[in-house]
This record gives C-alpha cells, sequence and structure tokens, in this order.
C-alpha cells in the first residue's frame, strides 16, 4: 500500500512537469524512520567552524566560504579575510540545525520510484554546508527547489534518504562574502569604549579620555567634557553600520588615505583601538568609509555630520564646569596686579584680596564670573599669545588652572579696577553730626542741614567708575589729590568711623571729577550729577557773596 501510493504520486508529478529528472513532489506520509523535528541536535553556541561549498548561480563555478569563531568572535578566512558579522553567522547556523524536515523519501522509496540523487540536484549539490564544534562533524546537502519553490531537497551526510526544508535555508546559505561581512562599523560594545580620537583632515586632533565620574578634553587643550556628548557619540559610532562594501583597494580613490577624509580612532579598556576614516558622499544618503581592518564601505552620511556636530560641541565645552553657587574664589588678570575675589559662602557678598583688600562690586563681580564661567574650550587662546587675560577658579573642592583668552573677552568698556566696590560713603541722617564743605581757595561752609547733601549721604555717595585700585606713581597729583578741588568732611556717630574725610580732585575726562576717600587706596570717579549735589551749597554761597 505505501509503495502504491508512492507511485502514484510519482506519476502525477511526472505528468504535471514532463520531464522525469524534475524533482519529486512528496506526498505527505511519515517517514519509516522516527520522526526529527530538526535537522540537528547540534548545540549551536558551540560551533566555531562552518564551510560553505556551492555552484555559483552565474556562471556554475564552485565557490568555497570557510568560517572560524575564535575567542567568541566570527572571522571569514576564505574567500576574504576579513571579519564576520556575528548576527549574520548565527542565522545562517540556526538556518540550518533548526529546520525541520518537511517530507522525507526513503532509500526503498527512491528505488522503488527508479529515482536517484541527480534527480534531486544532489548528485550535485547546489550548498554543501560543514558545521564543527572541534570534535563533532555534521555535513549536509542542498540540491534543487520542489515545483512549487517553498522548499529545497537535502540530505545529510552519513544518512540515507532524501528529505525536503523550506527554502529559506539557501536564501541564507546564497548570501555573498560581502554580505557576511561585519556589519557593525565597530567591534566595541559603547560600555568598552575608554578614549577617542577625532580629526578633520588639516585639522588639529580632538582627543578625549575617560576619567572618573565622566570625560575630558586633552587635545587640543585641557578641559572637562560633556559627557552626554560624549556618550551620544560613543552610542552613535558603537550602532553605526555598515551599509556594503566595496572592491578592495577602492580606499585611495577615494579619499580614505591617512591624511584625508575624518579620522575617529576608538579604544577599549584593554587597549585595543580601532580607526575608522568617513570619507565624500557617494552621491545618495551615504558615505564612503575605510574600516579598522581596511575595508571600503558605505555608512550612513548622517554619521559624518553628527561626529563633526559633536565634535564642535566638545571643543566648547565649558572650561570651568561649576555653578555660580558653588565658586568661592576666582580670579583675573590683565598682566599685573592680578584682581583676587573670595566669599565665605555663596550667601556672602564678594570681596576683594587682592591686589588690596577692599570690598568688591557684587554686581560686577558677578556678571564677570558668569562670562568666566561661560568660557568654551574654543575661546582659550594659546598661553603664549599676546594680549591675554587670565582667569583663575576655586570651589570648596577643586581649583582650576589658569586659562587665557583674548582680552576683547570682557564687556565693552568694562576694566578690572571696577571689581572694586564704588560705594565711598552711607551714613543714615540720624547719625550725622556735622558735615563741612572747604575749597582749595579756603572757603568753607557747614552743609550739616543741606537736604540734598544729608539725602545722598543716606542714599549712599556713589561713584560711576574707579579710576585706580592702587595709585602708582603720579596718580595722586594726576587726580589732583595734593590740592583738592573740595574736601568734604563728615563728623558721623557711627560704628565704622567717626570721621571720614571725600576729596574731590580734578575734572575727569568725559565729565565728573576724581574723587578720593580718605584712608583708601583706591581713586574713584564721581558723576557730574553727583559732584553738583555735594558742592552745590558751597557754589550757591559764593554766588551770594559775589
Amino acid at each position: 500500500m505505501k509503495n502504491r501510493r508512492a507511485i502514484l504520486f510519482f506519476l502525477v508529478w511526472s505528468l504535471v512537469f514532463a520531464l522525469a529528472i524534475m524533482a519529486l513532489s512528496f506526498g505527505r506520509h511519515p517517514v519509516a524512520e522516527v520522526p526529527r523535528a530538526t535537522l540537528s541536535d547540534f548545540n549551536a553556541d558551540k560551533v566555531n567552524h562552518l564551510e560553505i561549498n556551492r555552484i555559483m548561480p552565474d556562471d556554475g563555478k564552485p565557490e568555497r566560504i570557510l568560517l572560524s569563531c575564535v575567542d567568541g568572535r566570527w572571522r571569514i578566512d576564505a574567500p576574504i579575510a576579513a571579519e564576520a558579522d556575528e548576527a549574520t553567522i548565527k542565522r545562517i547556523i540556526d538556518s540550518v540545525i533548526f529546520a525541520e524536515p518537511i517530507d522525507e523519501l526513503s532509500v526503498s522509496d527512491m528505488a522503488s520510484l527508479g529515482r536517484t540523487l541527480r534527480d534531486f540536484g544532489l548528485a550535485t549539490p547546489r550548498f554543501t554546508v560543514i558545521l564543527s564544534d572541534g570534535g563533532r562533524r555534521e555535513s549536509y546537502d542542498f540540491g534543487r527547489l520542489t515545483p512549487s519553490g517553498e522548499e529545497i531537497y537535502a540530505r545529510q551526510e552519513g544518512k540515507d534518504g532524501v528529505f525536503t526544508v523550506t527554502a529559506r535555508v539557501a536564501h541564507e546559505l546564497g548570501r555573498t562574502p560581502n554580505a557576511l561581512r561585519r556589519r557593525r562599523l565597530l567591534s566595541f560594545d559603547r560600555t568598552e569604549v575608554v578614549a577617542l580620537g577625532l580629526k578633520n583632515a588639516g585639522e588639529p586632533l580632538s582627543k578625549l579620555v575617560k576619567a572618573e565620574g565622566g570625560w575630558r578634553l586633552t587635545e587640543p587643550m585641557e578641559a572637562p567634557a560633556d559627557k552626554k556628548v560624549v556618550e551620544e557619540l560613543v552610542d552613535a559610532l558603537c550602532s553605526a553600520h555598515v551599509i556594503d562594501y566595496a572592491a578592495s583597494g577602492a580606499g585611495e580613490e577615494l579619499g580614505l588615505g591617512d591624511s584625508e577624509g575624518y579620522a575617529l580612532s576608538v579604544r577599549d579598556s584593554f587597549g585595543t583601538v580601532e580607526k575608522i576614516v568617513l570619507g565624500a558622499p557617494d552621491g545618495t544618503n551615504a558615505v564612503w568609509a575605510m574600516t579598522p581592518e581596511g575595508a571600503t564601505v558605505k555608512v550612513d552620511a548622517a554619521l559624518l555630520g553628527f561626529c563633526r556636530k559633536r565634535q564642535k560641541l566638545l571643543e566648547d565645552t565649558r572650561v570651568f564646569p561649576v555653578e555660580m553657587k558653588s565658586v568661592l574664589s576666582f580670579s583675573v588678570s590683565e598682566g599685573f596686579p592680578a584682581y583676587m575675589l573670595s566669599r565665605p559662602s555663596a550667601a556672602e557678598p564678594w570681596r576683594l584680596a587682592s591686589p588690596v583688600d577692599a570690598p568688591a562690586d557684587g554686581a560686577v563681580a558677578e556678571g564677570l564670573l558668569a562670562r568666566i564661567l561661560s568660557l568654551r574650550g574654543v575661546d582659550l587662546s594659546p598661553e603664549r599669545s599676546k594680549g591675554l587675560i587670565s582667569f583663575t577658579v576655586g570651589t570648596g573642592e577643586t581649583n582650576f588652572p589658569s586659562r587665557s583668552v583674548s582680552s576683547s573677552f570682557l564687556p565693552d568698556g568694562m576694566r578690572l579696577a571696577d571689581l572694586r566696590d564704588k560705594l565711598l560713603i552711607r551714613c543714615a541722617r540720624a547719625n550725622v553730626k556735622r558735615i563741612r564743605v572747604d575749597t582749595a581757595t579756603g572757603v568753607g561752609w557747614d552743609a550739616t542741614r543741606s537736604e540734598a547733601l544729608l539725602g545722598g549721604l543716606e542714599k549712599g555717595i556713589v561713584a560711576e567708575s574707579v579710576e585706580t585700585v592702587v595709585f602708582r606713581v603720579g596718580d595722586f597729583e594726576r587726580c589732583g589729590f595734593s590740592r583738592p578741588s573740595y574736601t568734604l568732611t563728615f563728623e558721623l556717630n557711627d560704628k565704622t568711623s567717626a570721621l571720614r574725610k571725600l576729596l574731590l580732585g580734578t575734572a575727569a575726562p568725559g565729565g565728573g571729577r576724581f574723587a578720593m576717600l580718605g584712608g583708601s587706596d583706591a581713586a574713584f570717579i564721581l558723576s557730574a550729577a553727583t559732584v553738583s549735589m555735594l558742592t552745590k551749597p558751597v557754589e550757591e554761597t559764593l554766588e551770594k557773596k559775589k
């Protein structure tokens, strides 16, 4: 009965396709042997050698592909030497081992039908696959497709009979050597990367090194790097995939030499370095690239733009990556002297510690510090350049090294002397005992009852700017303090001072007058309006005497 059924199916197949040599369409009947759920019980994870022998469909020539796995990484050994794509090789191995036999024909069935291996394309197989784990070895032949095209005839070496499996196996085995090559541009996992090098042809190298808790730029300058930006870059590189492989030796023609293109080097924690070079676009949405093993490939063009943009962001990283509230000291200098400011805590006011010990102008200090903390790597100037202004910043935990930029970095019109507090004197009118104003000619006047002067004193007499925080040779005479135009003497019932003298010197360029508070090291410039408020009582008295 069984033979009669097989003969009947064979006759139907023969009538439909007319050629005795075409593939046999099996009836759906169980084989005499114990059915197998999959072709093999081989442990797919243990396979470390894969050989594919096949007949090329275009010219009928044989091709042999050899792959081996060493230390967990697959390589193509023939017909090219190259890194293999782990996922693709695993898919090929799985497609063979886990293929499910669909129909089987025993040797006796084949004899009854007068069929041989040649009739199924298995005398000269289309594919022969050899799997090995170093000890065990299995070999499978794959021949013609069945008439439906959905299955392919196959046999196992050392076993009798023929069976069919899904034609998807033929698709996996038909991949070209280039299609088996590594698809990831880099072999590193993102967690393994500890250093990066980025260099566009003709431009300086940007080098980043993973540091405790983050990343640092070490070239072209020493500076902290933006951790988020670096991690975005590492993720992009480690997840980048090859679109296609070009012919061998095409790299030089495509601008992928050592001194061309955009070069990136990546180092892992074991010291292994992989270098890639991104070249010119190919006219589509891809760019040519040189892989670490020297292959010329196409990758997504967006990768080049992404890397360039991230490099710019990294070079622009903040030189002093701290918040203003954590800064307890900073200094700034344009040669000599250096202006150093400090405060015990963020809740207390800034004070000059150098070149003099004096109160600092809080608004100016905060404004300058904000600009200092916004400094980026690209703002820095070479240390030996001319016309530099230098900064240091300190917190309770870190004192950053000095950095230098062009003096044009300062806001327009700002002078470092303006870091000095411009408040000359302030006192509640209830604490004023007496105010006297004297001129250089000896005219004096009691201004104790001057509402304008008392109101100004209570509000605070504030300079428009600071001329100098430390007198140099000639400054005292230049500002007219050796013979002041006006001298205001304040007798106060105040805790800070019982007697204060304010000297008004010569007229300052641009209006106003130079001013100096007795006992101070600084010279200020008072506005014309403030000078008028202070001297108006005397001027009115002199006018009346005329």
